[in-house]
């Protein structure tokens, strides 16, 4: 692949230390530990550097290798979990301090997060063998998601130097991209740049891809060329990774993913979750979808109560080539049926929105102003994902969605709140407790309640329930 024909990312991936953007302090640290390699071996023969995705980690490692001259041996730890595979690529070089060539050697090991955990037969407790007795660096990485990452990684973490990398500064970011789109002989505008720059979180490799979106084919970007691209996820391109993932046809395929979407696991499994309904349009898929992801949570739970984290590669298998594996009968169709049936349930006539496919996802119109009905048709439409594109007069719908529980949660809120008072009214009568009464007492006495009006004043009488709560509970 010739350059021209390269991802940006890759086009413009440093080659030497000066090179990259931001993080100074961590790059100084990291070369730091290297140098005193040429003194004798550290203390610390590992150097663990994590941190959140695209801020420069890896870039780093190579370009301080390319400056120093050093042999580079990339190891994507995902990849390589158990302990024979990790010694057949690693394990003879660990003890190689110059290769064939002259060259003093390095170690990689990438994308740790993708590593299952302390197990006999690899994994962590392989990487920290080699550490151990290694005779020249090794570098670990790994996205950072959390306050308790390190614990995965304690076996790890306690033999390594820690550096710490953090989101690309705004103004850093924004002279970089100029520097690449000026190098291409594109002029952006600089309110675009700082658009960008602005909503990455410091992401700088997924800001790059975005600024390569919108200048395809371009000479000049402007702001209104950048007003369809939508608000992703900033963890590196999660909807891709889920689509790489829901058509994969192999186990080892699907689990892939785990590594291409760089964020945490738990976040992973939201997404899996949310959008499994609309990908397995099929009822039997969507069963053994269900009870894959099952399957997945019950491996996490004891993983974390007993922190045998070796569960943890079954909880992968599970989501990931369980789910995908799971698709046999469904037509792909499923977001499309769900819009439809959706807007057909808001009240309005037929003919009143058209609903049409688009790249980014399915597209609903008003084919006239909604006025004071503008509200309820959003908050139908929110339920299915939809997001209110300015400008564009219309609804949009992503193929796959962001986590919707967060924002169900909030809209339900007081709704939830009147129940757990009826049910504190329930459970005095009835001398049970609160959470008894709202799994069998309530929905019992709705269906009382919806069944005879005259009942209903009786009993909201007898609970002393206020009108709100009265209201509430006859809905």
């Amino acid at each position: 692949m010739t350059a021209e024909n390269q991802p940006w990312t890759h086009r413009f991936r440093p080659s030497c230390q000066a090179e990259v953007v931001g993080n100074e302090r961590a790059l100084s640290q990291f070369r730091t530990w290297v140098r005193s390699w040429e003194k004798g071996i550290p203390k610390e023969r590992a150097a663990f550097l994590h941190g959140p995705p695209g801020v420069g980690k890896t870039s780093c490692v190579v370009a301080l290798a390319n400056d120093l001259n050093l042999d580079l041996l990339e190891v994507n730890a995902s990849d390589f979990r158990t302990k024979k595979r990790l010694e057949e690529l690693v394990g003879r070089a660990s003890f190689q301090t110059v290769t064939i060539t002259g060259k003093r050697r390095m170690i990689l090991f990438d994308e740790l997060e993708g590593v299952s955990g302390q197990q006999d037969r690899g994994g962590i407790t392989s990487i920290r063998d080699i550490i151990k007795e290694t005779m020249i660096p090794i570098v670990l990485i790994a996205t950072s998601p959390g306050e308790k990452w390190q614990d995965k990684f304690r076996p790890l973490v306690d033999l390594s130097t820690l550096i710490e990398f953090s989101p690309v500064p705004f103004g850093a970011m924004v002279r970089r991209l100029r520097e690449c789109a000026a190098e291409l002989g594109i002029a952006v505008d600089l309110e675009v740049l700082e658009h960008l720059a602005d909503r990455s979180q410091g992401d700088l490799r997924s800001t790059l891809n975005d600024l390569e979106t919108v200048s395809r084919g371009k000479e000049r970007v402007t702001i209104q060329d950048i007003g369809g691209l939508g608000e992703r996820d900033r963890k590196d391109y999660t909807p891709d990774a889920l689509n790489k993932m829901f058509s994969a046809k192999s186990l080892k395929e699907a689990r892939s993913v785990i590594s291409s979407a760089h964020i945490d696991y738990d976040t992973l499994f939201d997404w899996i979750y949310e959008n499994l309904p609309v990908v397995l349009d099929s009822p039997r898929d969507l069963v053994r979808g269900m009870e894959a992801l099952s399957r997945a949570d019950i491996h996490q739970t004891r993983a974390q109560r007993t922190q045998a984290y070796r569960l943890l590669k079954y909880m992968f298998n599970e989501m990931t080539g369980g789910v995908a594996l799971s698709k046999l009968y469904s037509t792909g169709t499923g977001l499309l049926s769900q819009v439809r049936e959706k807007t057909a349930t808001l009240g309005f006539p037929p003919g009143a929105f058209t609903v049409t496919e688009s790249r980014e996802g399915i597209e609903v119109k008003p084919v006239k102003y909604l006025g004071n009905d503008w509200r309820t048709v959003n908050n139908g439409l929110r339920e299915v994902g939809a997001q209110w594109v300015r400008g564009g007069n219309a609804w949009l719908i992503p193929y796959f969605r962001p986590p919707q529980l967060v924002w169900r949660y909030r809209r339900t809120y007081q709704s939830r709140r009147r129940r757990n008072e009826v049910a504190a009214k329930v459970a005095e009568r009835c001398h049970i407790s609160s959470k008894e009464a709202v799994a069998e007492v309530i929905p019992l006495v709705k269906v009382m309640v919806d069944g005879d009006p005259g009942m209903a004043d009786e009993i909201t009488g007898w609970l002393d329930l206020d009108d709100k709560q009265s209201k509430w509970l006859k809905s």
